[in-house]
Formats: C-alpha cells, sequence, structure tokens
C-alpha cells in the first residue's frame, strides 16, 4: 500500500499540547483523487500527537460508488464522528493506487473564513525538510506569524528532530530547538527534552507529530526565515536514514483573515534550477496585489550564488510591454525577495526596480540547491496564498493535474457566485507550446471537454470565463502539451468574507 500523510484538524479549543497553534475554530478538508488505471481502495487513519489511532475513514458519504480512474472523494474531518472537537493531529491516506490528495483547512475567527492548502502526492516521508517561510509576529504591525507540524512518518521508529531556524534579515543560522548540535550546550540540555534521543533532538513517537507555533518558536519577535529539520540516531541505534517525516507549515495575520498553507520541501526537492510561474508587482485591483518569494539554501556552509531572471509585462499602459530584470545575489541560509512598493528588498541590483502594474514569471539559477515559496498577497482585502517554487526539469510534464477547478459553484443565492478558480500554465523552458485544455466533470458531455492553444512562454485561464464550461462546474482539468509545461491554480469564493483563496501547485502525471 502507498501511503501519504498530512495534517488534520477537527474544529474546537486549542489543545494545551501545542499552545497558539489553533487561532479560530478549524477544521481541515482532504481531497482524494485516483490517478491509476484501476479502481482505487481508500482509507484514511487519523493520529493524535503522540501517534494513537483516533479515527479511520474510507468512505466519506453515506455510500461510495468506486473510486475509478480520474475519480475521487472528498474528506470532511468536521463531518467524522469519531474524531472529538478539539481534535488536532494527522493523517494517513493508503491505497493500492497512485492518487493525488489536497490537503485543505477552513478557520473561521468571529465571521471571517479562511483557507489554506497544499497537493501533495504518495510518499514515504524524508530524513531532512525544509520549510523556506516561517514568521513570527513579523512587518511592520507585527501581526505575521507561522506556524507548523513535523509528523513521523514510521509506525514503529521513534524519530530524533532538530528545528534549525535560518533567518532571512542575518542570512544565517540563528536558533535551535532543542539545541544547536554539537554544542556545549547540549550536555546540559534537560533529560526530558532528549529522552529516547542521546545524539540530540526532539522525540517524536511513531506516528506522533511535533507543533510548533509563535509562542513555541526559540526566535524572537519579528523573526522571519526558514526552517530546517533534521533527525539523529535514536536510542534503539536507529539513524536518520531509518527514520522519515513531513511537514507543513502555515502562515496567518494577527489582524486579518489572512491564511494559507504549504507542505515542506524534501532534500530531492530543492534544485540549482527553480521556476516560479506567478509574480506580481502591484496588480489588479486598486494595484493591490503583489508577490514576495522566500529562498532556503540546502547548506549554509555552501553558500549559494543565485542567478535571478525575470521575464514580464507592464500593464500600466493598457498595452502589454515586455520587461525583462536579472541579477547575481548569494545566500548562505534564507533571503526574501520582495516585489511590493519596498525596492530595497526586491533583490535586483541597487537602484533597479520592476514597474508598477507587472505579470510576470522568475527563473533562479543556483550554484548550490535551493527551495523556494511564494506569497501573493493584497493590499485591497485579506487575501493570502502561496504556492511552491517548481524545478522545471523534474516537477514539470506533458501532462499536469488540477485536482480542483470551479465555475460559479455552491453560490449563496443573492449573495454571489460561489467558487470560481483559474490556474496559469508556463512553458518550462520559457519557450512556445501547443497546449491543450481537458476539463473533466460529471455534468460536461462525455465527461469531458478540451480544447488547444498555442502559448508562448505563459498563459492564464479564469473558469468563470470559459464558455465551455456550465455554470455550477465542478471537476478537474488535465493539461496537456508538447513541452514540458508546469501550472498552478486558484480558487476563491465571492460569498465568504475574509480570505477565501486558495493558490496550488498542479501535480505532473509523467
Amino acid at each position: 500500500m502507498l501511503c501519504t500523510a498530512l495534517i488534520a484538524r477537527r474544529g474546537g479549543v486549542p489543545v494545551a499540547a501545542a499552545p497558539g497553534y489553533s487561532f479560530g475554530n478549524e477544521n481541515s478538508w482532504i481531497r482524494v483523487q485516483n490517478i491509476g488505471t484501476d479502481n482505487a481502495n481508500v482509507e484514511i487513519d487519523y493520529f493524535d500527537e503522540a501517534g494513537k489511532l483516533a479515527a479511520k475513514d474510507s468512505c466519506p458519504s453515506a455510500t461510495c460508488p468506486a473510486m475509478y480512474p480520474g475519480s475521487g472523494w472528498t474528506f470532511f474531518q468536521r463531518d467524522n464522528p469519531n474524531l472529538p472537537s478539539g481534535f488536532q493531529g494527522s493523517a494517513v491516506i493508503s491505497t493500492d493506487q497512485p492518487i493525488v490528495a489536497l490537503l485543505a483547512k477552513d478557520v473561521y475567527r468571529g465571521s471571517a473564513f479562511s483557507i489554506g492548502g497544499s497537493t501533495m502526492t504518495t510518499g514515504v516521508g524524508s530524513h531532512r525538510l525544509y520549510l523556506p517561510l516561517v514568521g513570527k509576529r513579523e512587518g511592520a504591525q507585527g501581526a505575521w506569524n507561522g506556524r507548523f507540524v513535523v509528523q513521523n512518518m514510521s509506525d514503529t521508529v521513534q524519530a530524533c528532530v532538530t528545528l534549525t531556524y535560518l533567518s532571512s534579515a542575518s542570512d544565517e543560522e540563528v536558533a535551535w530547538d532543542p539545541y544547536r548540535p554539537g554544542a556545549a550546550s547540549a550536555a546540559s540540555a534537560s533529560a526530558g527534552s532528549t529522552a529516547g534521543c542521546p545524539s540530540g533532538g526532539v522525540p517524536i513517537a511513531p506516528r506522533g507529530s511535533l507543533f510548533r507555533s509563535v509562542e513555541s518558536m526559540p526566535v524572537p519577535d519579528r523573526f522571519s526565515g526558514g526552517v530546517r529539520i533534521d533527525l539523529s540516531k535514536n536510542a534503539q541505534g536507529q539513524g536518520p536514514e531509518k527514520q522519515f517525516v513531513t511537514a507543513t507549515a502555515d502562515s496567518w495575520n494577527a489582524s486579518l483573515a489572512s491564511f494559507d498553507s504549504y507542505n515542506a520541501l524534501d532534500e530531492g526537492e530543492l534544485g540549482q534550477e527553480i521556476v516560479l510561474p506567478l509574480i506580481d508587482r502591484q496588480v489588479g485591483p486598486q494595484n493591490s496585489y503583489s508577490t514576495r518569494f522566500h529562498i532556503v539554501n540546502k547548506q549554509p556552509s555552501s553558500p549559494a550564488n543565485v542567478v535571478m531572471r525575470i521575464d514580464g509585462y507592464d500593464l500600466s499602459t493598457g498595452t502589454p510591454v515586455g520587461v525583462q530584470k536579472q541579477n547575481t545575489f548569494a545566500v548562505r541560509a534564507s533571503r526574501a525577495c520582495y516585489q511590493a512598493a519596498d525596492d530595497a528588498t526586491n533583490c535586483l541590483a541597487a537602484g533597479d526596480k520592476l514597474p508598477s502594474n507587472f505579470i510576470g514569471t522568475v527563473r533562479l539559477t543556483s550554484t548550490q540547491p535551493i527551495g523556494v515559496v511564494v506569497n501573493r498577497t493584497t493590499t485591497s482585502s485579506d487575501t493570502f496564498t502561496n504556492y511552491r517554487g517548481v524545478r522545471p526539469s523534474q516537477d514539470s510534464g506533458r501532462r499536469v493535474l488540477l485536482p480542483v477547478l470551479n465555475k460559479n459553484f455552491g453560490p449563496v443565492a443573492g449573495q454571489g457566485s460561489g467558487w470560481n478558480s483559474w490556474f496559469r500554465v508556463m512553458v518550462a523552458d520559457g519557450g512556445v507550446a501547443n497546449v491543450t485544455v481537458r476539463y473533466y466533470g460529471i455534468d460536461l458531455p462525455g465527461g469531458n471537454v478540451a480544447y488547444t492553444r498555442q502559448v508562448n512562454r505563459e498563459f492564464t485561464v479564469f473558469q468563470y470565463l470559459e464558455d465551455v464550461l456550465p455554470s455550477g462546474f465542478a471537476g478537474t482539468a488535465i493539461i496537456e502539451s508538447d513541452k514540458p509545461i508546469v501550472a498552478l491554480a486558484n480558487l476563491t469564493n465571492d460569498v465568504f468574507k475574509g480570505d477565501p483563496d486558495l493558490l496550488y501547485n498542479g501535480v505532473p502525471l509523467n
């Protein structure tokens, strides 16, 4: 059976073991799609923080037809009667067919709604992970925060985890949890914090989880950067090669409804060439949407020299004007590059800047493996999303799956259009490709509909403008191309107040 792991929650009061981790009434849901060639048998096991089995799921409704190839089920943790209110833990999906899963989290803070999530594929975990974006009371008002959770994937092996915090301000390692490996302070660390981990690290029981939030991160306020997750030999003599963990991280704002989520990068997902398909500077309504991206270097002792090339268009006059920028800079541990109004931190050469109303892409070429997470936010509302940077040679494909797309789905009468989506496709080498968009859904004639267009580097499609889709569409798409491509998709809702936007990475099917 193949497995993938993720973090599950069911709304309620925060759990004492992880103070501050929950900041509202929060529930998660999991969309599972069969991308295999036969009917899939799927089971979800839920585990609490100590690794104890809390509940199971195998069918999300009263009756379930076979999960045939291309179809999917959605599991709402809120509706599982065996999960107690206030549950905070993890989930493992077991299946006999290849699947794609999208984990999302819905949060209510008063009347404000927030959603965040990320796609993930089957895997057994990793012995080293990277979270490029973590914050603690950062920003001008000190309102931006991060939280993350590490899950032990093993059924039998205890993990010993060390968390190293990487500052984007100083570009170096600045804090360690529970202590710096090899430092003199290790000998004086309390026995309770290292029980079962004689070589260092915080113990995580099999299938257990370790949560960190604003109150439990050992960094000062205004911290912005990343986290590296390392493993050490446990008391049974099992080294990192026998231990496998996974992780997810969230960003949220204390005064706004802004919220989003991404899953960690393992060493195999770092690369020396990374593309960012969606980069903005002050675009859209009131010139409000901008991005920033966060880079982590695989190993700070080997600084990465990064060449950043930006390609796109200045939309200020209504006629797109081509823009190209390039700069080279060094990254030891962590660096943030902002595309908003503050040009001092844009990672371009001194005095250089992107024009307002810029939309485009970024290609990063590095002398060392790096990982990247991109934020997209706006000054006109609480909307906040993120996505993971993509390695063009490994993470692209001639077929890319977008597991959740909508057109005016589930509106509230008289209040709005409901759920809608859009997606961005980028040709991996930056050139021209012939791309076929093929939508799948039970309300489409024959189950699918498609069209083909020629693409120069990138294009964006809004489902509410697609004449080939009926209003009320809820389905998926596979983007096919004669050259490798990467894709992102965004879900949004005009009924909910707050941050009803979820941006996720497409999944290559090659």
